[in-house]
């Protein structure tokens, strides 16, 4: 990356950023004041990266120019007055590789090109990648042709890594008329697919078969790759057509048609639907341009040249055959759209080194996520270190983080290693990255940029090797505006973001969820399981859920403890506007009228559960399979609860009398 275009219509600050960039080896290919100007120098030569201001002359803006170099595949940072947080959010939308606030030093003008460097060049090495994984894939799959439903099933599983989707249909159009429509295969969990054969479809959308062979497949338009986007999409679904009757029953909001013109001169055709707005781009064509010739020969391969043996109705097939979960996302349950989209995600980046920030609510999973990253990259022998950077006291974190040498302060009376050191070779999980002090920050990006710590006290800089996967609940760009997150370090953290979704945006999991977790809590108290009631589970599916996957837990545990161990599990705590209510008087044996009497009851009923887990590990607080691990607590945290609890030895082995 060392040719740069500056797009800046103030002389002064364009010259300054030539200076800086030249003095640093950097060559420029011009000065560009408008869009309309750089748009031309663009024609004429090709830049590594564009620096550019978001306010500029004419009526287009720097956010507009910066569409089109996302098109074209070239790296840019933008160059602004101000960095507030509605600057920040329109800015994000073009997923820009740095951003430099006037008036800026010579220092983070460098920073800020080398970021935008590291976070470009790693973009599309992991691009290739998984380009080069599927063009492999396509080779293995056409080497070893079935017949055409199950080859439309592999690839399937292979395209989702390039060009995502939720649903994926294909027809081959002999001249004007559909000569042949497959099932299509609904996107059902991470790597499985239902086949929605005629019947299927008939009996979701209630239409008659008879009518669903009658409608139109495709558009004179889809014989070339076309994209649609939300807007495209409305305007083609106003009459009865197939692609219609997709959108409405499954809904999809972006639509790929990908033609493919055989060597027999038959179209085959392959649809892609997305529930996600908008998610198509050149950059899914030109995927699509790179292995045309490949998806063609396993095609062919499948249909081996004999198109009248191709059945002109519609094929039913009722279950595609599943593929096993990954081991590394067992314990993330769920199926929806939203969820699959993160677990593609993390598919994506775990095998390269690249800084992941995970952002999500308080208890939708990071650290659940943060562990697939791990043990699904070629580090995943080595150590996983997770620290909380919100639960450690300003003064210590930089010790807990990098170490001390003895004697580096009042109270070190010996050597520590710290958490960067013990991850070596390994990953280390910051979570809550936006709690973490502002001078510490400035040490954490000099981690992620020279790849070497220095101890509290320490004169030697110590190389290490550590990926580094940070997340937080809070807004960072609103931490940027306010002055308490670093705008270089939040480029830095965020090669690769990604977004973890709401409960109550993915309100199909819940019953999995409760259903996980009702099995899990009955197990440990030793209670029989006789399923969650339909009045339960409406009233969860209902609800708001605002502290997400972790509140729905603590509601079926506490479900559990209060269930006879006879019945179904009912909702024991009524869910209100956001909050769980205390317990009624009815819930409760005997009669209970003050908030001293519900808290005791509440302690009673801890202790029973916390007594009940430690029975079955026979006292056992610490270690593996011990009491603290399977309640999910630190061990010192239980101890704590046992003691404040009057919880003995003789509670736990309940000693005979004499």
């Amino acid at each position: 990356m060392n040719e740069i275009l500056i797009v800046e219509d103030e002389f002064i600050v364009a010259n300054d950023l030539r200076i800086i960039l030249e003095k640093a080896g950097y060559s420029i290919s011009g000065i560009a004041a408008s869009v309309k100007e750089a748009l031309e120098m663009l024609e004429k030569r090709v830049p590594d990266l564009v620096v550019l201001d978001i306010y500029l002359q004419g009526d287009l803006t720097g956010i507009d120019l910066a569409m089109q170099l996302r098109e074209k595949n070239i790296a840019f940072v933008y160059l602004s007055a101000n960095s507030n947080q509605s600057v920040l959010e329109k800015a994000k939308l073009t997923q820009p590789y740095g951003f430099l606030v006037k008036p800026f030093r010579p220092r983070d003008v460098l920073i800020t090109v080398d970021i935008a460097r590291y976070r470009h060049e790693n973009g599309v090495e992991s691009k290739y990648r998984r380009e080069e994984i599927l063009r492999n894939k396509l080779i293995s799959i056409a080497g070893e042709p079935g017949n055409l439903e199950n080859t439309m099933t592999q690839i399937c599983s292979v395209l989702q890594t390039c060009i995502p989707f939720d649903y994926f249909a294909v027809s081959v159009n002999e001249g004007d008329e559909a000569g042949y429509r497959a099932p299509g295969l609904l996107r059902i969990g991470f790597d499985e697919y239902q086949i929605i054969g005629l019947n299927e479809l008939a009996t979701i959308s209630r239409v008659s078969k008879q009518e669903l062979s009658l409608l139109q497949t495709n558009f004179p338009a889809d014989n070339v790759p076309t994209i649609y986007d939300d807007e495209k999409l409305k305007s083609i679904i106003q009459t009865k057509t197939f692609k219609r009757l997709i959108v409405e029953v499954f809904g999809m909001k972006s639509h790929l048609a990908l033609p493919l013109k055989l060597s027999s001169g038959v179209i085959f055709h392959i649809f892609l639907y997305s529930r996600k707005s908008n998610i198509y781009n050149s950059e899914h064509l030109a995927v699509f341009n790179r292995i045309e010739s490949l998806l063609i020969k396993t095609i062919e391969a499948s249909l081996e040249h004999k198109f009248n043996t191709i059945s002109t109705s519609p094929v039913n097939i009722s279950v595609a055959k599943p593929f096993e979960r990954p081991s590394e996302f067992r314990d993330i349950i769920g199926n929806s759209h939203k969820l699959l989209s993160v677990l593609d995600e993390v598919v994506q980046v775990a095998h390269y080194d690249t800084s992941v920030l995970i952002l999500g609510e308080s208890g939708t999973g990071k650290e659940k996520i943060a562990h697939s990253i791990h043990h699904l990259s070629p580090r995943k022998k080595n150590p996983f270190i997770k620290i909380n950077c919100a639960s450690i006291p300003a003064t210590l974190i930089e010790s807990e983080l990098f170490g001390h040498e003895k004697g580096a302060f009042t109270g070190a009376h010996e050597k520590r290693i710290g958490k960067f050191e013990q991850a070596n070779s390994g990953t280390i999980f910051l979570d809550e990255i936006g709690e973490m002090p502002l001078d510490l920050q400035v040490k954490l990006l000099r981690v992620l940029q020279e790849k070497e710590i220095e101890r509290l006290g320490g004169k030697e800089t110590i190389k290490i090797d550590v990926r580094i996967i940070a997340a937080t609940n809070k807004n960072l760009e609103e931490g940027i505006s306010k002055g308490t997150f670093r705008l270089d370090l939040y480029y830095r953290l965020s090669v690769f973001p990604i977004v973890l979704p709401s409960l109550k945006e993915r309100i199909e999991d819940i019953r999995l969820l409760a259903d996980y977790f009702a099995d899990r809590f009955t197990k440990i108290a030793v209670k029989p399981y006789y399923g969650i009631s339909p009045q339960m589970l409406d009233e969860l599916e209902a609800y708001d859920w605002p502290g997400n996957i972790r509140e729905l837990e603590n509601v079926i545990e506490q479900s559990v403890i209060l269930n006879d161990g006879k019945t179904m599990l009912q909702l024991k705590r009524s869910l209100s506007k956001g909050r769980i209510l205390n317990l009624t008087t009815n819930d409760l044996p005997g009669t209970i009228n003050t908030f001293s009497d519900v808290k005791k009851f509440q302690e009673q009923t801890e202790k029973e559960y916390i007594l009940s887990v430690l029975k079955i590990t026979k006292g056992r607080v610490r270690g593996s399979k011990g009491a603290a691990e399977i309640l999910n607590l630190k061990p010192t945290t239980l101890e704590a609860k046992m003691a404040k609890l009057g919880i003995t030895k003789d509670d736990i082995f309940e000693l005979p009398s004499d």
